[in-house]
């Protein structure tokens, strides 16, 4: 049987041409349409976006009694709950809606692309005592073309840079400790991902001095009394020799010894004494010269809003002048509970009267010298009382040693000369129960103190704990340069 010829052929080259060519055509139009939707739908978005702000805006204002004029108020429509969020513009990403007040008259506004905004933060902060320092530089937008060069730098040397996008970091050495350090970064440095400029940026951190940078006559400003300042002496540095001399004190080498620069106040050493607190009658009358238990010794050491006192309280009818009753020293009003904190407690001698007990040799009265060269003659060997104390006046002894007799002070009047009135010492005048001794503004050690004598000045001391301390850029050379104390 024979085969019949399949007559079927494909498609010639010419045909397939010819398809190819009429497809084309096709997408030439069919292509343009489908864009052409798409951007008639972004532009009715847009122009829903556009009538539903002006519309809300005008029923936001209606709410408002008295509308101020306002760049955009989109942020405060949403909180008022008139629209759900800020609309975002369909059409492209670097344009975004505002709605401005001006009049009272609310219009719809399309801003152009935003610059990139710069925040610059350091670790640690400021202030600080470390030797270096790393900078952090946040844009609100990833840019490009920024690096080390765009940053400026004052009082250190720029270190490893690295980063990429929005966040960046730059490693600075320091130098020249109780300066501020300055760091900047100008307008254009750096330019977003849409083509636009940075705004400028700037920060400074204050190189702190720490404790080994103070040497003793500097002159600090720690705490505050009656909304002031409290300018302090350095007076000692305590070091091995002297915890050696000064067994059981509590102290630590590197304390610091602050004196005030002058009286911060006048009150009363203590009250006049009731029977039942009296070694005898004349305090009843006058007052105790016992530092232990005094009126004077409560108060500076008192943390509390109200200062209670075990004996009877310096008021009115208690004291010749100026009675006192308020806040502690120590209370928040003139410290911060961590810088109470750094004060540091010290048991150390004062002396007694003969008619009091006391911790050593009950025999012997300490020795009335009026000189301050000879004011201590046999302190080491007199009658005393240990007391623990965080704030104090001096003893004879600390006066002689820390501030007369302290070669790094050398002008040998800062014990008086300062002071410019009277100033109590802690040390009884032995032979008289109520005999206080005190500075006098010429510089004679006296006797002859009433406690109850509220016209005499309180000149504190106290010892500070170095750790953490850090100070600022003053000299500390006078007191118009004292270094103000902070912590880390």
């Amino acid at each position: 049987m024979r085969m019949r010829k399949n007559k079927k052929r494909g498609f010639t080259l010419l045909e397939l041409l010819a398809v190819l060519v009429i497809l084309a055509a096709l997408a030439t139009i069919a292509i343009p349409i489908f864009i052409n939707k798409g951007d008639t739908a972004k532009q009715v978005a847009d122009n829903e976006n556009m009538r539903t702000l002006q519309q809300q805006a005008q029923a936001y204002l209606l709410t408002v009694d008295t509308p101020i004029d306002a760049t955009n108020i989109i942020p405060e429509m949403v909180v008022a709950g008139f629209i759900k969020e800020a609309p975002t513009y369909p059409i492209d990403t670097t344009h975004t809606y505002a709605v401005e007040v001006t009049g009272g008259i609310a219009k719809v506004k399309l801003n152009g692309p935003v610059a990139p905004t710069l925040v610059i933060t350091s670790s640690p902060i400021s202030p600080t005592s470390a030797t270096s320092i790393t900078y952090t530089f946040t844009f609100s937008a990833p840019v490009t073309g920024f690096d080390i060069n765009d940053v400026g730098v004052s009082v250190g040397t720029k270190g490893a840079f690295a980063g990429s996008g929005a966040e960046y970091t730059l490693e600075v050495t320091n130098s020249d400790l109780g300066s501020t350090q300055t760091i900047t970064v100008a307008a254009g440095a750096a330019t977003s991902t849409l083509g636009v400029a940075s705004l400028a940026g700037n920060t400074s951190v204050v190189l702190a001095k720490t404790a080994n940078d103070i040497i003793i006559g500097n002159y600090v400003k720690f705490g505050t009394y009656n909304a002031t300042p409290i300018v302090w002496r350095v007076i000692n540095k305590v070091d091995q020799v002297y915890l050696d001399a000064n067994t059981g004190s509590g102290l630590h080498v590197g304390d610091l010894m602050l004196f005030a620069n002058t009286p911060i106040c006048n009150k009363a050493f203590d009250a006049k004494e009731i029977a039942m607190y009296s070694a005898d009658a004349n305090r009843q009358t006058y007052g105790s010269n016992n530092w232990s238990n005094s009126n004077l010794k409560e108060w500076l050491n008192n943390t509390q809003a109200t200062t209670t006192y075990t004996t009877n309280p310096p008021t009115g009818s208690n004291v010749s002048a100026n009675p006192y009753e308020a806040a502690g020293f120590l209370s928040s009003t003139n410290f911060s509970a961590q810088a109470e904190g750094k004060i540091v407690p010290v048991t150390h001698k004062s002396m007694l009267a003969s008619v009091d007990t006391g911790d050593g040799n009950q025999a012997t009265n300490h020795t009335y010298n009026a000189t301050i060269s000879t004011v201590v003659q046999n302190f080491d060997t007199a009658r005393y009382k240990n007391t623990t104390d965080k704030v104090f006046p001096l003893s004879t002894k600390e006066l002689y040693d820390n501030v007369y007799n302290n070669n790094s002070l050398s002008d040998k009047t800062t014990y008086y000369y300062n002071a410019g009135w009277y100033y109590w010492l802690r040390d009884s005048y032995a032979p008289v129960s109520y005999y206080v001794r005190y500075v006098n503004a010429g510089g004679a050690v006296g006797n002859g103190g009433s406690p109850y004598d509220g016209d005499h000045g309180v000149r504190p001391a106290l010892f500070l704990s170095p750790l953490g301390m850090t100070l600022d850029g003053a000299s500390g050379a006078s007191a118009g340069e004292a270094m103000q104390v902070t912590w880390q």
